[in-house]
């Protein structure tokens, strides 16, 4: 017996404040076409990968040179390349942000946990 009843459901002003739905709106300009749901969006991202994976770059704020290639033999999985041509530091991103919050959070396998 398979019961699809979801156990929760978002209200309505959580789903217009949430990051996928930002990022939505901004796929829905990059497409030049509304892409109403989820599974709208994802068709969009198979259908056209290389606008798609241009816009994660940028609507995450990635920090570094995009280089001038987003994707070579994206047919090929796998085996396909993202932003071959990138040069970026990747500590710089994980730190980019300048504020109160966690850089670092380390958990060994006893459940212990520490914060910087």
């Amino acid at each position: 017996m398979t019961d699809d009843t979801p156990l929760w459901r978002p209200g309505p002003a959580a789903v217009a404040a949430a990051p996928l739905t930002r990022f939505r709106h901004e796929a829905e300009r990059v497409a030049g076409r509304a892409l109403p749901g989820y599974r709208d969006l994802h068709a969009w991202s198979v259908a056209d990968r290389e606008r798609f994976w241009n816009l994660i770059w940028d609507f995450t704020g990635v920090a570094g040179d995009k280089g001038a290639r987003v994707l070579v033999d994206g047919d090929r999985m796998p085996g396909a390349r993202f932003f071959p041509d990138a040069r970026l530091n990747f500590a710089e991103n994980l730190l980019l942000r300048n504020d109160g919050g966690d850089a670092i959070v380390f958990r060994d396998e006893n459940g212990a946990t520490r914060r910087l």
